[in-house]
């Protein structure tokens, strides 16, 4: 029976049916091994795109030539083997540049060239071209002018020459513009209400007669600028006076081992100043010889801000007056009185005694007469 089975037509068939099958499933279903191999394969094939910024390089005589107009950097857009892109996008081992070495003065329109990328990548420049400007080169030393706003400093405050570090900049750029050049100025900005000195780097413009900036180069591109801010300032002498009303009978001195300070104040403060000022002491409270200290800004307020001492120690000596109601003065005069009287009974008294003598000596002549004639 089973020998009769094998030897059918229908098992051969069947036989082959499951071979065909089997082939079949082989080939649509590829093993694990196979599947790596396919996604490698594909992926090398796949293209993605990638963009760089680049620097833009310049191939010229940039000794003799001044070029301007181009672009310091540019995009630059790779497309290929993802591989190969990613490579490229991580080493950057490509540059873009424009060769100028073969145009004369003038302005041109260049294209922007590569050079370093692999061949098979496709690639794209923005921008594509560009127009330079070509001139002869020239360079040239200025001075520094500074400009702020004066209004910045605190009320009452004055500022000095601003001083620059270094006073010129060199500048170097296309003859034309150089020519152009009115002035190199520096615009420092001051805080509001500044009572101290200003001191920072300050960026350098290059100026025409109408106040536009000038593409130049300048050596260096920033100065040193320090403005000294100050008060305005006068050393004067200083004198004490008397303020307010003494106890009866009573004087004073006033006195002070500071014979002289230094006020400050806006110009116009100090201007309405003589060399020598008077300072008010109050003795309305003084009894006997004490010191005051004595804020010289509060007792001038208004004349000055500040002053230097801004305090000093009076020694207030009080003096007692002798006398009847007249006072201290009217007690010197009748002194005065009594010894003018005592000074003409002296002259009054001197007189009879010369008178008195006189007379002895007449008689005694005229007994030394009569002695003679007898």
């Amino acid at each position: 029976m089973m020998k009769k089975i094998i030897n059918s037509n229908y098992f051969y068939a069947f036989i082959s049916l499951c071979g065909a099958l089997w082939l079949f499933f082989s080939v649509s279903t590829p093993g694990v091994g196979s599947t790596r191999d396919s996604n490698q394969s594909m992926s090398a094939t796949v293209n993605t795109k990638a963009t760089m910024t680049v620097p833009l390089q310049v191939q010229a005589n940039t000794d003799d030539y001044y070029i301007t107009g181009y672009p310091q950097s540019v995009k630059v857009t790779i497309e290929g083997p993802t591989a190969l892109v990613t490579a490229t996008k991580n080493t950057q081992n490509f540059s873009a540049y424009l060769n100028l070495r073969k145009y004369l003065p003038g302005k041109h329109k260049v294209r922007i060239q590569q050079t370093g990328l692999n061949s098979e990548l496709t690639y794209t420049i923005k921008p594509k071209y560009v127009t330079v400007n070509i001139q002869k080169r020239l360079s040239k030393s200025f001075p520094i002018n500074v400009q702020y706003n004066k209004n910045s400093l605190a009320s009452g405050y004055s500022a000095s020459k601003p001083q620059v570090s270094p006073e010129s900049v060199r500048v170097t750029g296309a003859a034309s513009d150089i020519k152009k050049i009115d002035k190199l100025i520096v615009k420092p900005i001051l805080p509001k209400g500044i009572k101290t000195t200003f001191d920072q780097e300050v960026l350098v413009q290059a100026l025409d007669k109408k106040g536009k900036t000038l593409n130049v180069t300048m050596d260096p591109q920033t100065v040193h600028v320090k403005i000294p801010i100050n008060l305005p300032s006068k050393k004067v002498s200083i004198n004490f006076t008397q303020q307010g009303s003494s106890t009866t009978g009573l004087s004073f001195s006033l006195d002070s081992d500071v014979k002289s300070i230094t006020v400050y104040g806006s110009e116009k403060q100090l201007d309405d100043i003589d060399d020598s000022i008077d300072i008010p002491v109050d003795i309305s409270d003084v009894t006997n010889t004490t010191k005051k200290s004595i804020n010289i800004a509060n007792v001038l307020k208004g004349q000055i801000t500040s002053s230097d001492p801004d305090s000093i120690m009076v020694a207030i000596t009080v003096h007692a007056n002798s006398g009847t109601s007249g006072g201290g003065y009217t007690n010197s005069t009748n002194s005065n009185n009594s010894n003018n009287n005592n000074s003409s009974t002296s002259t009054d008294n001197s007189t009879n005694s010369n008178t008195n003598s006189n007379g002895n000596t007449s008689n005694n002549n005229d007994n030394n007469e009569n002695n003679a004639k007898d």
